[in-house]
């Protein structure tokens, strides 16, 4: 049934090189994912190696290419919210939920360090299931991760 659904996704699209990428965001939209079923079907599907579908997919953050836990967490690492304590954000989820960033231990929760999202004055940014908040605070993270526990 899944294997229909991602035809049908792939479907949308003709077969040309510059739409993968679409097809990819599209895919990890739907099923919070690109599995390895998702690729060989691109591939064959675009007529391109699998490899390719994977560099592409693997280069952008918005695409995942394993199965996510049921909570994401992501905090900018860029230089503004750098300079604006993020590192001090990230630690404080670390302790908090017993995980570590970029470690997929916890089935529940997933922190993750994620290059510029564009909000550079409005840092630290964290996205929490695609739910963003700027200028987060130690003070406020707790509040924040409380409607998610």
């Amino acid at each position: 049934m899944i294997k229909k659904t991602i035809q049908n996704i792939i479907l949308e699209f003709e077969p040309e090189a510059k739409n993968i990428l679409p097809a990819l965001k599209k895919i990890s939209a739907v099923f919070g994912y690109v599995s390895e079923e998702d690729v060989k079907i691109m591939a064959e599907y675009f007529g391109v190696s699998e490899s390719k579908i994977f560099e592409t997919a693997s280069f952008y953050d918005e695409i995942k290419t394993e199965k996510q836990p049921e909570i994401l967490i992501q905090i900018c690492n860029s230089a503004n919210c750098t300079v604006n304590n993020s590192f001090s954000i990230i630690s404080e989820v670390e302790n908090f939920l017993k995980i570590k960033a970029g470690s997929s231990a916890s089935s529940k929760f997933k922190l993750e360090e994620i290059s510029c999202l564009g909000r550079c004055a409005d840092g630290p940014v964290m996205v929490v299931n695609g739910k963003i908040f700027e200028r987060v605070t130690k003070s406020s993270l707790h509040g924040i991760l409380g409607e998610y526990l």
